[in-house]
């Protein structure tokens, strides 16, 4: 793949043109749904980004009589998020001699886990190279810049990049080289529910921002259905968008004006689908988690229309920052996200399709093992992760667990932030590659990839 491919200038998106001067509507949206199983090696990555920094401490805690006690002593009843050991949700994973319980509002997590279909990626997080924290705060050891602050880390999540200056993702960059798997068709691979991020900027990809619910179109606003689409309004925007430009910035707006006109044209029936099939799955459901994941599935579902056989979709949850309120405020988005979760696998159960997809979790850091003063955590390191999916190798912890001790080994600054022994790199890579990325390619995607020795942690199949 070539970093300096000019945008304006790709062959894909000139292509697009052509087809949305010529079309009010692209032609895959006249292909029947049923065409959906002719695409037999078809895969997405789905990103659930947890914003705030998810305390992974009280999602997963110890369960074995040591380990619940050395929580319960730093997490104290009296901390105000101390979880009862009574009420965690017990897993045993394969490769640990100790169980752990997930948090009570987990419990479609652990159904999952018990199936094998969930993996647990531990103490995962930015890092430059592998560390140590007397190479940390004693021997000069170079960090991440900015550690434990929301934006900086962030971006660095996101981009892969731990200096903090790409402001490319690695979702993009994994997008930047889909054309040759996507034979070229027209629609974008990239889609976004949840806004513009920098894990959905490529270098010479532009990710479809796709917002739940109907107004994904041109609509009629004056009586009648408000989303009942206005085909009039359509044809005026392309005449005006169609006139000629002289200018490369308005030609540019003008090449985006089309493809999101063009897309639009094809997603809006897609999500109009009463008879969808993985809709019924979220029909329960109202927590806007449940609705980015509901478009993510039903846009799966409708591969055959898209005619893709690689998509990267990015979905997010946010208020994880919880400094105050954490047991109330945790556990409601817990318990949403677990929801969500279940009804997606089981959406892609039903489409056969669950060895197809798999989902994974970001946060841009954990928090404090120990409690803050207003019964919340503060911002932290290293946390736990999530991957989803048939063909994860589920059931078993992947990485290094911290040592849990205030001032242990593991403790940068004495407050319980982990330094991480697993990076975001070799997670990624891991991900990437089941993905079909080539090896040769994963420097593009995780330039700083060549510090880590295992690139490759083996939870998927």
């Amino acid at each position: 793949m070539d970093p300096q491919r000019s945008t304006v200038d790709s062959p894909r998106r000139r292509r697009l043109l052509k087809a949305a001067a010529a079309s009010g509507l692209l032609a895959a949206v006249q292909r029947n749904l049923a065409l959906a199983q002719a695409a037999p090696d078809y895969r997405a990555l789905v990103c659930i980004n947890l914003a705030g920094g998810n305390d992974g401490e009280n999602m997963l805690i110890p369960y074995d009589s040591v380990g619940y006690q050395a929580y319960a002593a730093v997490r104290t009843p009296q901390s105000g998020i101390n979880i009862p050991q009574a009420q965690l949700q017990p897993i045993q994973p394969a490769s640990l001699a100790t169980p752990f319980g997930f948090h009570p509002a987990c419990a479609p997590l652990k159904a999952l886990f018990d199936q094998k279909k969930l993996a647990v990626v531990a103490n995962a997080g930015t890092l430059v190279q592998p560390s140590t924290r007397a190479g940390l705060e004693t021997q000069g050891a170079p960090r991440p810049a900015n550690l434990f602050s929301h934006s900086d880390q962030t971006l660095a999540v996101h981009s892969a990049d731990v200096a903090g200056f790409t402001r490319t993702g690695w979702g993009g960059r994994i997008a930047d080289g889909l054309d040759p798997a996507n034979g070229g068709v027209l629609f974008p691979p990239l889609i976004t529910l949840a806004g513009m991020m920098t894990f959905v900027a490529g270098r010479t990809s532009i990710p479809l921002s796709v917002p739940s619910g109907q107004g994904f179109t041109l609509h009629n606003s004056g009586g009648g259905n408000p989303f009942q689409f206005d085909a009039l309004r359509e044809a005026a925007l392309r005449q005006i968008i169609a006139q000629s430009r002289s200018n490369i910035y308005e030609d540019v707006a003008q090449m985006l004006g089309e493809e999101g006109l063009a897309a639009s044209s094809v997603v809006y029936p897609i999500l109009q689908n009463r008879s969808s099939p993985a809709a019924l799955f979220f029909a329960q459901l109202d927590s806007d988690i449940a609705r980015q994941l509901q478009t993510a599935a039903q846009l799966i579902e409708a591969r055959a229309q898209t005619e893709l056989k690689r998509q990267v979709f990015f979905v997010q949850q946010g208020s994880y920052d919880t400094h105050g309120n954490q047991a109330a405020d945790q556990g409601r988005l817990l318990g949403e996200l677990s929801q969500a979760i279940q009804a997606f696998q089981s959406a892609l159960t039903a489409l056969g399709l669950a060895n197809n997809v798999t989902t994974f979790t970001l946060s841009e850091f954990g928090r404090t093992w120990k409690p803050a003063s207003n019964a919340g955590t503060d911002h932290g390191w290293g946390n736990y992760h999530f991957v989803i999916g048939d063909a994860v190798r589920g059931g078993d912890f992947y990485g290094k667990q911290p040592t849990r001790a205030l001032n242990g080994p593991d403790d940068l600054g004495g407050d319980g932030r982990w330094i991480p022994s697993t990076s975001i790199e070799q997670y990624g890579a891991t991900l990437a590659r089941w993905f079909g990325i080539a090896d040769a390619d994963l420097p593009y995607i995780f330039p700083n990839l060549g510090a880590f020795a295992n690139t490759n942690l083996g939870f998927m199949g």
